[in-house]
């Protein structure tokens, strides 16, 4: 999942080439302290590379430019989201357990699903779910040129639009990953970069029970809740217990006193 981005890494490497040219020169005796320079060079290299990578894939940081995590109030509200779909059947009958609880949630779907499944995409909007983009083939935004980024992009929001008659403004890029890069590329379509506050880390089905504490042990007022209710373009891995999980983390956290809402709706109790 975190594979080198070439971006993040032109600077790093150029501090390499430095250290290598420092070394070699050492080596002819042509400077004097080559050796602490180059090691000086190669730490400050390493240090500003990790700090870029680092940057590039925490949810709740904006070095690259604003990203929404979370919600500060004092009000128990949280945000159910669903990334990878649609993805059948999983998607339908985490709808079916959304319905019966009349919890509304924030579906970031993948457009080449969504065009093969557009009567899915419909039934979200239709029962008063939130969708969002998360790319068309749910490739990782930072190995991608400019350009490429726009298409994910706007294939992704030709897909809905087409399925439901508007596009969305909020997405999320696979993994979390951004730069500065696919922020501008986001800034350019209006979208609003959607992270998350809450990991259940449930696309390696370590259980539903595991699933929902991982969730229930780290929420609180304002959280968005990280959930998958697809297996990105692959379609291969099961989503049972995510639809098990998601029943239990709605009826424990209705049990609290939590009100959940969509990213829309947590967003405005932020701008407040």
């Amino acid at each position: 999942m975190f594979e080198t981005n070439i971006r993040l890494i032109s600077m790093l490497g150029l501090l390499t080439i430095v250290v290598i040219i420092s070394l070699f020169l050492d080596y002819l005796r042509i400077l004097r302290r080559p050796v602490r320079l180059g090691l000086s060079v190669a730490i400050l290299g390493i240090i500003i590379g990790f700090i870029l990578t680092l940057n590039a894939v925490l949810p709740a940081n904006h070095f690259y430019g604003p990203v929404f995590s979370e919600s500060r109030t004092s009000l128990k509200l949280v945000a159910l989201t669903f990334d990878d779909g649609p993805y059948p059947p999983y998607t339908g009958q985490i709808l079916d357990v959304l319905k019966e609880r009349q919890v509304p949630a924030t579906f970031f779907v993948i457009g080449q699903n969504a065009a093969k499944y557009p009567d899915i995409i419909r039934r979200i909007a239709a029962e008063g779910h939130q969708l969002g983009n998360h790319t068309y083939n749910h490739v990782d935004l930072l190995k991608l040129d400019r350009q490429a980024i726009i298409t994910e992009i706007a294939q992704t929001n030709k897909v809905i639009a087409d399925a439901v008659g508007y596009a969305p403004h909020v997405m999320r890029p696979p993994h979390g990953f951004r730069d500065a890069v696919v922020m501008d590329a986001m800034a350019e379509y209006q979208l609003k970069v959607v992270e998350w506050s809450v990991s259940s880390r449930d696309w390696v089905n370590p259980g539903a029970e595991v699933i929902a504490e991982r969730v229930l042990g780290k929420v609180k007022n304002g959280s968005v809740i990280l959930l998958h209710d697809g297996d990105g373009i692959a379609a291969a891995l099961p989503r049972e217990q995510t639809v098990t999980a998601t029943r239990i983390i709605i009826d424990k956290l209705a049990a609290q006193g939590y009100k959940f809402v969509t990213v829309d709706e947590i967003f405005k109790v932020s701008e407040e």
